[in-house]
């Protein structure tokens, strides 16, 4: 089997062909590469018009969700180092100046200011003071935040030595899948040049170990667990000794706490690894791509029968209750 002998680094209009590695490859590229994702993976499994909507229909236009923006910006400050950050992100500390401000301030630099709108005085400013603009804007309390999670990071011994590895953060991994000769892809957060103990950074609300038990199941870390072990088996014909997980709070102190996943979990998102890429090719051959369901669900109060595996009868369109049901309704008992 052919294997990826180096790490190519990203040009433009370069052909992807896998297996292979590349690095600096930017995120909108590789969203929009050919390639099953750990995140199209979990939404195929989830909901397969959803899957189509977002990123086969062209229609789809991401939005940055607001709570997503702290994450993002950790990830980059920890991983990428505080020179790559500085590139992508900025503070305007003058953001907050009304116009009379401004044109206060420029005109003790001696810069002319007449019949200039609000928009044309700040840009001035800005170029005055010598501050470029960057592709995102922090706030200072955001900036504050970001700088103190990855400050926090590096005065942990057991999560600063998950990112002290030789290695390059953001390489983007692609190969066909043996069985079924799907083009699949994944993007370590961190990638060690041994390829052997694999860390992956979530920022969350909390590492409380019960909190973050659930939060593996809910969003699938299993199922990214197994797609990453499997890229680099087929990238570089290297087996991972170990995927863990470095989570770290967004609030002060900054907890962080290294996990590492029962093996059988990654079992478990090997199996869903294969429904996922059987539902894709399922659905690209019908050209059919379902929702729920093409029939009315049926609500019920009864607890679900023994022999199902989850509350939602797809086969009967029947979605049962759980069982803590009881106790939100014995309150309107009489």
């Amino acid at each position: 089997m052919k294997y990826c002998k180096r790490i190519r680094k990203w040009k433009e209009g370069m052909k992807i062909n896998p297996p292979c590695a590349i690095a600096d490859m930017p995120i909108e590229v590789y969203h929009a590469a050919e390639g099953l994702s750990n995140s199209g993976l979990k939404t195929l499994l989830s909901v397969p018009a959803r899957y189509y909507y977002k990123y086969l229909s062209g229609e789809c236009e991401e939005k940055e969700k607001p709570h997503f923006k702290i994450g993002k910006a950790a990830h980059c400050y920890v991983l990428e180092g505080s020179r790559a950050f500085r590139k992508k992100y900025w503070h305007n500390p003058y953001g907050n100046l009304i116009k009379d401000d401004i044109i206060e301030i420029l005109n003790n630099k001696g810069v002319e200011t007449k019949g200039l709108k609000v928009a044309e005085l700040k840009d001035l400013l800005l170029k005055t003071m010598g501050i470029e603009k960057k592709e995102i804007e922090l706030t200072a309390n955001e900036l504050n935040q970001v700088v103190s999670i990855a400050k926090a990071i590096k005065n942990s011994d057991l999560s600063r030595g998950a990112f002290s590895q030789k290695g390059r953060s953001e390489v983007s991994l692609f190969w066909r899948d043996e069985e079924t000769g799907v083009m699949l892809k994944c993007r370590p957060d961190w990638l060690p040049n041994n390829h052997k103990n694999i860390p992956d950074y979530k920022t969350c609300q909390t590492v409380n170990p019960f909190d973050f038990l659930i939060d593996a199941l809910k969003y699938g870390y299993h199922i990214q667990c197994a797609m990453y072990q499997e890229g680099i088996r087929n990238v570089f014909g290297d087996e991972v000794e170990s995927f863990f997980f470095v989570g770290q709070e967004k609030e002060p102190p900054y907890i962080s706490q290294v996990f590492l996943l029962d093996p059988s979990y990654t079992l478990y998102g090997e199996k869903a690894m294969r429904l996922g890429i059987r539902k894709y090719i399922e659905c690209m051959g019908k050209g059919i791509w379902e929702t729920y369901s093409n029939r009315v669900i049926f609500l019920s109060i009864a607890p679900k029968p023994e022999d199902l595996s989850t509350y939602y009868d797809r086969e009967n369109s029947i979605c049962y209750a759980p069982s803590y049901l009881d106790n939100l309704l014995a309150k309107y008992e009489v």
